[in-house]
């Protein structure tokens, strides 16, 4: 897991949210920025749900590793911008989640009800720190 490559989190592209939320699978292959989503409900320790513009229904963010390991909390009701990649959802992405703690089985419907998630290799909560409002 050392051979794993840095990603630069400041060379994000910021997308807005509609257009985010018109088809986030479109972005599927870039480090993008997604700014003022508000959570809508948590899912285990790891995972929510964001409203977005133009998404039937919430959608589904991912704490990477990264923001796993430093103990970042995203309080339900908070306002957030997340940094990171878009994956499709799949059986054994959502098995790996329960497996490694991040979400209870019972959780597992709702992650699978997802047809595709954001990985936050950063999120910023805003009003967390000082100067940390989010930008764009």
């Amino acid at each position: 897991e050392d051979a794993v490559e840095e990603v630069d989190l400041t060379m994000a592209r910021v997308i807005s949210t509609p257009v985010f939320g018109a088809n986030p699978m479109a972005q599927s292959d870039m480090l993008i920025q997604v700014n003022r989503l508000l959570v809508q409900s948590l899912v285990g320790s790891q995972a929510f749900f964001v409203e977005v513009d133009g998404q039937p229904a919430p959608y589904l963010v991912k704490l990477g590793p990264e923001v796993v390991a430093d103990s970042v909390v995203v309080p339900n009701g908070s306002t957030v911008s997340v940094i990171g990649f878009v994956h499709q959802m799949t059986d054994s992405i959502a098995d790996d989640w329960v497996a490694s703690g991040g979400i209870t089985e019972s959780d597992k419907v709702l992650a699978l009800f997802a047809e595709s998630f954001f990985e936050a290799g950063d999120i910023i909560v805003a009003g967390s720190e000082p100067g940390a409002e989010p930008q764009g």
